[in-house]
């Protein structure tokens, strides 16, 4: 019974995880292009790229989750702005369609920020 309500929580929780608005204003083409990118990056350490395609890449690998798409330097400029230890907390405690924890509940808080250091990087030049 207990398992069970587990997978339930945890099924709500991965279901409802991204938000609902991205990136406006641009083209079919651009926006390809971003979710083209986005789709092919990883970082270069293997256990970081692991945990990325298992905990960040729901979201921040499709258009439309609400979640700024990795390597997508003009829509992460507004929250980088704002400081690492905001990019932390709201990693951390969640915020709008950001889960607590990022789907990640073993990361530590190096891994958060090499997470967040690898998606917030403008990927377009």
């Amino acid at each position: 019974m207990r398992i069970s309500l587990i997978l339930v929580v945890l099924s709500a929780l991965a279901l409802g995880a991204c938000g609902e608005s991205g990136p406006e204003g641009r083209s079919e083409a651009e926006m390809a292009a971003l979710v083209e990118r986005a789709a092919t990056l990883r970082p270069d350490d293997f256990a970081l790229a692991a945990t990325y395609d298992r905990s960040c890449r729901n979201c921040h690998g499709i258009p439309g989750s609400g979640a700024p798409l990795t390597g997508d330097g003009e829509d992460w400029g507004p929250r980088v702005e704002q400081g690492s230890r905001v990019l932390l907390d709201h990693t951390i405690l969640g915020f709008n369609g950001m889960p607590p924890l990022g789907m990640c509940p073993d990361c530590d808080l190096q891994e958060f920020r090499d997470l967040i250091a690898f998606m917030a990087t403008d990927a377009s030049e």
